[in-house]
């Protein structure tokens, strides 16, 4: 398998959360732009036809919804994919993921390390997203370390 380092798109509009519920975000624009289909900031955020692909993937995956404040349907989802050991991972000098053991089936999950945190997915995904053209997002191949770490997911 195949797996790419998922990059947020910067150039795009900014958000700032304005409420810190749990069960969901209320955020205002502080920088007009084009709107990203992965961001890191305020929180890890992606769009609808992002996680409309992702729940294809990962049923039981929980989203909290983002709604821009002064509307009334969200545009955006937080989420938390499932974590990477950092042993099973090598990284570059700005502490990003270079290399990475397989998860299974798991189509994205995180590698934290004391820099940051990366965030990986699978080839499946990587092409389900340029599919639907989620183009305000990079990806970057990154090698892949040994043979599968778990059996299922």
């Amino acid at each position: 398998m195949d797996y790419f380092l998922l990059k947020p798109f910067e150039e795009g509009c900014r958000f700032r959360i304005i409420n810190h519920d749990k069960d969901i975000l209320i955020c205002t624009m502080t920088r007009k732009g084009e709107a990203p289909d992965f961001t890191l900031h305020p929180c890890p955020l992606i769009s609808d036809r992002f996680k409309e692909l992702l729940e294809q993937y990962l049923r039981n995956m929980d989203f909290i919804p983002c709604v821009i404040e002064g509307q009334d349907t969200p545009d955006y989802w937080a989420f938390h994919p499932r974590e990477q050991s950092v042993e099973n991972a090598r990284f570059r000098p700005d502490g990003s993921v270079s290399a990475v053991r397989p998860m299974g089936l798991t189509p994205i999950f995180t590698v934290p390390n004391y820099k940051k945190v990366s965030y990986v997915i699978n080839l499946a995904l990587a092409e389900g997203l340029l599919r639907r053209e989620c183009l305000n997002l990079g990806l970057e191949r990154i090698e892949q370390i040994g043979g599968d770490m778990h059996d299922d997911d």
